[in-house]
């Protein structure tokens, strides 16, 4: 193949190659130049938007699949759609980055390079059309997340969050490649056309039907669903704040994607054990974070809750419900990057320095402290609750009315009653935040306004300020427009998988 056709596929990932090997460079001699660490993140923020133009400039992929490399790669415009919004989300956690450096002292040079390893590796993971290459780059992808919990070294809870995970994702993905070689016993290939063609004529057996089952599982324990989810309150509350928004978002983004790829190919054997899972995943989840006093824990809880209900929505494989589950990945995402926006403010300043405030009995105290604080975080969720009126409830709205379309309503029933069940943890939290005690006010706290809270951290950017009113202005889009979004994703659903 030439190298302006091969140019034209892969040129993100090309740039993103590109992008790896100067922020080596610029690491290797900065003993010599003593770059600064803004000037660095700065430099990532204008390569994220020329590869999002270069994204833009890609429009030959009108095949359903355009497969190039001998099949060992497949591009197609949903990809390509997921990489522009992982490009778009990397640039808002640059934003944070360079707020997040200024609390807490980073090698930004070191952070940016695993940063940008672990997308590559994604890209690749979202491209591969070989079940041993996939795991390979899940494999790159857990190095480059146990490095990133590790960097909060100073912390006990850092570093064995870091071991727990690495040792627990080490032995997913063994159970992974124990799968895809169970698989490449018995069908002797190990490219996804080629196993589908086998699974739809019905040429398999016993074997690839345990490696199928081996290989979900191991996804599952990557998007943290029941009984894999161990690792993730542990990683929640030990990593840095900064990690955890990297975790919980980028890398699920892609692992949703790779559930959808792989169960598009082997519905018909694992739909029911997929389903099962969802649910006792969104059950799980919502009565373990009814009783949590950790907020990094409580997220992580429900997290499992929301990514359980998208799993649910694509197992049931109809156009609607994975156009709903991948427009519920969208708006949680989105949804996310709000949620830690606001809890960047969740700092509080002693003799040793800036900690976060994580006990949410404390946190009550401090949000107390500033009504505006207070009521934006009431209203954060209230969305994440998915209240009528909110952007919460639009993404539930979607996954539920495709259950009344297709008259599964006992169904729905059992999933509106677990919905019910898990908004209560965010009302609980609301009334700990509206309705404390006076008698429990005993930390000396100061009354601080919305402007003085930004003088807590030193040189705090003024591109935090911009974020959040463009966090909220996509809200509001999203509510005007909601329909447009689905309609397009349902659009290249049908296109490209149905």
């Amino acid at each position: 193949m030439h190298f302006n056709k091969l140019w034209i596929y892969f040129n993100i990932e090309f740039t993103l190659l590109f992008l790896i090997i100067i922020i080596l460079s610029l690491y290797l001699l900065n003993n010599y130049f003593k770059y600064k660490d803004e000037d660095i993140i700065y430099m990532c923020m204008l390569w994220s938007i020329f590869m999002l133009y270069l994204s833009f400039t890609v429009s030959d992929l009108d095949d359903c699949f355009i497969c190039i490399i001998d099949n060992f790669a497949i591009n197609n415009n949903i990809i390509l759609m997921i990489k522009k919004f992982i490009i778009i989300c990397s640039f808002f956690f640059l934003i944070l980055l360079n707020n997040f450096k200024n609390i807490i002292k980073l090698n930004v040079f070191a952070y940016l390079l695993i940063i940008y390893t672990c997308i590559l590796s994604l890209f690749i993971i979202m491209l591969s059309n070989n079940l041993f290459v996939i795991f390979l780059f899940i494999e790159l992808v857990n190095l480059c997340i146990y490095c990133l919990i590790g960097l909060n070294n100073n912390s006990n809870s850092g570093i064995e969050s870091a071991y727990k995970y690495f040792i627990q994702s080490a032995f997913a993905t063994i159970i992974g490649f124990f799968g895809a070689s169970f698989i490449y016993f018995s069908t002797g290939t190990l490219l996804l056309n080629e196993i589908s063609s086998l699974v739809y004529f019905n040429d398999i057996n016993w074997l690839t039907i345990l490696g199928i089952y081996l290989i979900f599982s191991s996804i599952f324990f990557k998007l943290g669903l029941f009984p894999l989810h161990s690792w993730m309150p542990d990683v929640y509350q030990g990593a840095l704040l900064i990690t955890v928004v990297f975790i919980s978002i980028i890398p699920k983004i892609v692992y949703v994607f790779l559930f959808l790829k792989l169960f598009s190919v082997f519905f018909n054997i694992i739909s029911s054990y997929c389903i099962i899972i969802s649910l006792i995943s969104i059950l799980y989840g919502s009565i373990v974070a009814l009783y949590q006093y950790s907020f990094k824990r409580l997220l992580a809880y429900g997290s499992m809750v929301h990514i359980g209900l998208i799993i649910f929505s694509i197992s049931i494989f109809t156009p609607q419900s994975i156009t709903a589950g991948l427009f519920y990945l969208l708006l949680y995402i989105i949804l996310m990057f709000f949620v830690f926006c606001f809890m960047f403010f969740l700092f509080e300043e002693n003799d040793n320095g800036l900690y976060y405030i994580d006990n949410i009995n404390k946190l009550t105290i401090f949000v107390n402290s500033n009504k505006v604080l207070l009521w934006s975080l009431i209203f954060i969720f209230f969305i994440l609750a998915g209240l009528p009126f909110f952007i919460g409830f639009i993404s539930k709205w979607y996954v539920f009315i495709n259950f009344i379309g297709y008259g599964k309503y006992l169904v729905l029933f059992v999933l509106l009653s677990i919905s019910c069940l898990s908004t209560i943890y965010y009302v609980r939290l609301i009334r700990f935040f509206i309705f404390i005690d006076k008698k429990y006010k005993t930390i000396n706290m100061h009354n601080f306004d919305i402007f003085e809270i930004f003088g807590i951290f030193k040189n705090f950017d003024r591109m935090f300020i911009i974020l959040f009113f463009l966090l909220l202005f996509l809200n509001i889009i999203i509510i005007l427009l909601h329909s447009i979004i689905y309609l397009y994703i349902f659009k290249n659903v049908i296109i490209l998988y149905l």
